[in-house]
């Protein structure tokens, strides 16, 4: 990673603390279980798809958008990324509701006064991600499936820390948001949404809201919190 950044134009490269959190990020996440490979982005774009399954009309919103953006391209290309936010929305609101990384641990990094408990410098502390997430103060109908609420999210917007956020301190520099998985996310659902059209598989009688309480409101922990094991159904456009 270090290599292929130096040889790129500098229009193109990480900065230095860009590629660290990347690196960082790679290490920490590129973990899989026993008998389970559970990779945290991989579980992500799996929550995206089921969401976004039972939404025709979605579908249909971020289908025009990946078009307009594309042209009579197949490929994405690097400036495109910022081009195409609704599907980076969708994404995103796929991790809020169902957070990979849903514990924070951090360590104080000095006296800290919090109503209860009163943590001291030096003394850990595990803040619940799905708390904030879920949390009206901050997301209006936080149950509610609603990728509208990221559009045209600056990049350097701090409102989504579904995947961590840190305070800079010499000790432990703030590490920017992560180009390398908003990046992968992003180019898996624009060259899949583009092609295919994503459907749930329900039981027999089962409607989309019996499928939803079925499979996306049952979390589950593995290597990293993610909704049960479900199939869908990937149906290929016709050519307009």
């Amino acid at each position: 990673m270090v290599k292929a950044n130096e040889d790129e134009s500098t229009k193109y490269q990480l900065e230095d603390q860009e590629l660290i959190g990347n690196i960082f990020v790679l290490l920490l996440a590129g973990h899989a279980e026993q008998a389970h490979i559970s990779k945290t982005t991989a579980n992500s774009l799996a929550v995206t798809l089921a969401f976004m399954a039972i939404d025709v009309d979605l579908q249909n919103e971020v289908l025009e958008q990946i078009t307009f953006v594309l042209g009579s391209r197949h490929e994405l290309q690097y400036d495109d990324y910022p081009k195409s936010d609704k599907v980076l929305a969708c994404f995103f609101e796929a991790i809020r509701i169902v957070p990979a990384g849903h514990v924070l641990i951090r360590e104080a990094a000095e006296d800290t006064v919090i109503t209860i408990p009163n943590p001291v410098g030096e003394e850990g502390i595990q803040a619940v991600f799905i708390a904030k997430e879920y949390n009206p103060r901050y997301f209006k109908d936080p149950t509610v499936y609603k990728p509208s609420r990221w559009y045209g999210l600056p990049p350097e917007s701090e409102l989504f820390t579904a995947f961590s956020v840190d305070r800079a301190t010499p000790r432990c520099p703030r590490l920017p948001r992560s180009k390398i998985r908003d990046g992968r996310g992003n180019l898996f659902l624009v060259t899949s949404l583009k092609d295919w059209r994503v459907q749930p598989i329900l039981l027999p009688g089962e409607s989309n809201e019996s499928w939803i309480a079925r499979i996306l409101n049952k979390l589950c922990m593995r290597s990293s919190l993610t909704i049960g094991e479900f199939p869908l159904r990937f149906v290929r456009r016709q050519p307009a």
